[in-house]
């Protein structure tokens, strides 16, 4: 009877979750047969897969993908390929791994109301929700990770071979869409010996999933390569990890730089829980005044190191201090010609309070987050040998081994706001199981002010993903226009990245410096924000902005005729323009 009552709540709030996503989804309205970020490329691998039945990455990927493309592919057999479809596909994904991590947080013994909140944490994180509106591999990797440790852990806990192979079989599908799903077997293995110990018959265990997913990743890059499909891409983070290691100075420079950054944002985005984290943590320890003092003096170092950190970059600069997802203005990748390469203020920011306080959340979240994993280390030392680890201890060193496993390629090979998704379920479950038994219910001031942050979060993502979607959806009607009422060809228009990406894409193309960095041949057209010189605005398109709240206007330019040689205004756009590192993700 009780287990069936367990069942049946779980079922209750698994429900209730799916129904307030749902909910903001409609709000949201993420239709549109357009690309996004840099899905183009990942659209064009399913299509070529449905139309031609052949799997052909374009060279701008970096990962294996063939997962995902398979998935998206299951998605367009019904009307044909759209984004639309694999659009679907991936909010699919993603509430599949919103229900993983309130399941994950169950099979860790806690509470309902905590389960829940980490699933809402991690839905409406602004990353995860923006990106679960697109077809980027960063979700669907998360999604299956996620579900992959879950059936990890039953293992782990009950030693079931029927977990151990779901567990696996999730994990090579993980691995087959990015590299680093590998990180989840490893840090298995890593747990399972330390808690069963090193015998034949657990390092079988141990050794088998991550030679299965290490095995499949080789093989398939192997094929790649021998039947002239491997992309131009394929190896560019490895090969920047090589080249970081070889450079010792750089190496330490770039990581502990990097090493700040991943901490504000995660202290940012898990800031809902570490309000719980460090007194439940510190009742948890066999010896609470003795490492009370020392936590408090960890988290005023990492407060003050992160605060001299952004001091550093300029007078306590604000956030995000990142790339790509979230910006100033809110949500989304600015990709149009007039933002992204010339930096003309075109998109208005967010108010500058919002950012402070969004900075100091992040300041304090990061100081906490350092602190909680410094203590939880510090509590599971003495179990790590022989073996003394028992089922919560453990579950806990494979979650805090999966995230740190995964993250440190990250911390070498280079950042992206995104990367950094698939570390949240693992490093909220971990604070959660590492901490003394929460209470049942859900009372008090630390769940109010939690709730409130969840509400930030919640706001933040919904009007920021709406915002991206709306410009977006009105660009593509510009450009559909532009093409039908002028009888203008791709090759005459520079469109934004991903429509100049998606018509003319060519890895062995030399791009022009004086024209935007995504192809462009002919820049007699243009799409942006607002006014260019040498251009004139031949039509605009208007569009509700809902934060900051304004009327945003997405416009067509053509070129002037006597402006024959060089766009004006491209010396500032060449000055101001990424480097070459910077330039494989827009």
């Amino acid at each position: 009877m009780k287990s069936y009552t367990l069942r049946s709540a779980a079922a209750i709030d698994m429900l209730a979750i799916a129904f307030f996503w749902c909910i903001s989804l409609i709000i949201v309205n993420p239709t549109g047969n357009f690309p996004l970020n840099d899905d183009w490329s990942f659209g064009i691998a399913v299509r070529h897969l449905i139309e031609d039945g052949d799997f052909r990455p374009t060279g701008w990927t970096s990962m294996p993908l063939i997962s995902q493309v398979l998935w998206g592919a299951i998605f367009c057999i019904p009307a044909g390929f759209s984004f639309d479809a694999l659009r679907l596909s991936t909010l699919t994904l993603s509430l599949l791994g919103i229900l993983g991590a309130y399941l994950l947080m169950r099979e860790l013994r806690q509470p309902r109301w905590l389960a829940v909140m980490v699933a809402l944490t991690l839905g409406f994180n602004p990353i995860y929700y923006a990106l679960s509106n697109t077809f980027m591999t960063d979700i669907p990797f998360t999604a299956i990770l996620i579900l992959a440790s879950l059936f990890f852990l039953r293992s782990l806990r009950t030693g079931s071979d029927i977990d151990l192979l779901l567990g696996t079989t999730l994990a090579v599908a993980a691995t087959l869409c990015r590299q680093l799903g590998v990180s989840v077997p490893l840090a298995f293995a890593v747990s399972l010996l330390l808690k069963r110990g090193v015998t034949s018959r657990y390092v079988m265990r141990a050794v088998i999933p991550s030679a299965v997913c290490i095995g499949s990743l080789f093989a398939f890059g192997q094929w790649l390569a021998v039947t002239g499909r491997l992309p131009e891409l394929y190896y560019t983070h490895l090969e920047t990890m090589l080249h970081m290691l070889t450079n010792p100075k750089m190496l330490i420079t770039e990581f502990a730089t990097r090493t700040c950054v991943d901490l504000l944002y995660l202290g940012w985005f898990l800031s809902p829980l570490l309000i719980f984290a460090l007194p439940n943590i510190w009742v948890s320890h066999r010896n609470k005044a003795i490492v009370v003092r020392p936590a408090l003096l960890m988290a005023a170092m990492v407060l003050l190191s992160l605060t001299l950190f952004l001091w550093d970059r300029g007078r306590l600069s604000p956030m995000p201090i990142g790339e790509n997802i979230i910006t100033t203005s809110g949500i989304g990748p600015l990709t149009l010609h007039d933002t992204y390469l010339m930096h003309l203020n075109h998109m208005p920011s967010l108010p500058s309070s919002f950012w402070l306080v969004m900075t100091a959340i992040s300041l304090i979240g990061g100081a906490f987050l350092a602190t909680a994993m410094g203590v939880t280390a510090i509590n599971l030392v003495p179990r790590l040998w022989p073996a003394k680890m028992n089922d919560n201890q453990a579950a806990t060193t494979f979650l805090l081994l999966s995230a740190t496993i995964y993250m440190l390629p990250l911390l070498i090979a280079g950042f992206f706001d995104r990367y950094l998704v698939p570390a949240i379920p693992f490093l909220a479950a971990a604070i959660a199981s590492s901490s003394a038994q929460p209470p049942r219910t859900c009372t008090g001031v630390r769940p109010f002010v939690a709730a409130v942050l969840i509400g930030v979060f919640f706001v933040f993502a919904i009007c920021g993903t709406r915002d991206y979607l709306a410009w977006n959806r009105v660009r593509w009607v510009a450009l559909d226009d532009l093409m039908e009422s002028r009888r203008a060809e791709p090759e005459d228009i520079d469109g934004g990245f991903e429509f100049n990406e998606l018509h003319r894409h060519d890895p062995h193309h030399n791009l022009e410096p004086e024209k935007s960095q995504c192809r462009v041949k002919r820049d007699t057209y243009m799409i942006a924000f607002g006014r260019i010189p040498g251009y004139t605005v031949i039509k605009e398109y208007s569009y509700r902005h809902w934060m900051p709240p304004h009327n945003g206007y997405v416009v067509v330019l053509k070129k002037d005729p006597q402006d024959t040689g060089k766009r004006r205004g491209d010396e500032h756009a060449e000055q101001d323009a990424p480097t070459d590192a910077d330039k494989p993700r827009c």
